[in-house]
């Protein structure tokens, strides 16, 4: 016969050892999903700077020629300004890079060839970019 003091050990001793390795897993899970988020994140910021980076090229090459003339102006005087005649500034104004597009809202000169470049994008962000001239 079983000692009447040993009775109902291994029914706690299950259940607590259960749910210890339940709040074990759950919090090993919450760790991965907190990594998985933050690696994401850090894809979407990559992709953003890889995107402005290229938007940024695009831009200063449009910006040569003909239009090079409208880099020494704020972009709210592009439209028929006497200093760049017949030149379309389109192509400086919107674009598209990878699958997102953007469009120009501001650019403010700072000196030749330089200067801040304000960008909105299709999913509504903005960039704002400090342009210099290419080597």
């Amino acid at each position: 016969m079983p000692d009447p003091h040993q009775q109902g050990f291994a029914l706690p001793l299950a259940l607590t050892t259960s749910a210890l390795l339940l709040l074990s897993s759950l919090s090993l899970q919450t760790l991965a999903l907190h990594a998985r988020q933050r690696s994401r994140q850090s894809l979407v910021t990559a992709q953003t700077r890889d995107a402005e980076r290229s938007v940024a090229m695009a831009f200063q090459q449009h910006a040569v020629g003909a239009h090079a003339c409208l880099l020494a102006l704020p972009s709210s005087e592009w439209e028929g300004s006497e200093r760049c005649p017949g030149v379309n500034p389109a192509l400086l104004q919107f674009g598209r890079v990878v699958d997102r597009d953007w469009e120009l809202m501001h650019w403010q000169p700072h000196g030749a060839m330089a200067g801040i470049l304000q960008l909105r994008w299709s999913d509504g962000r903005q960039s704002r970019l400090d342009l210099e001239p290419l080597p």
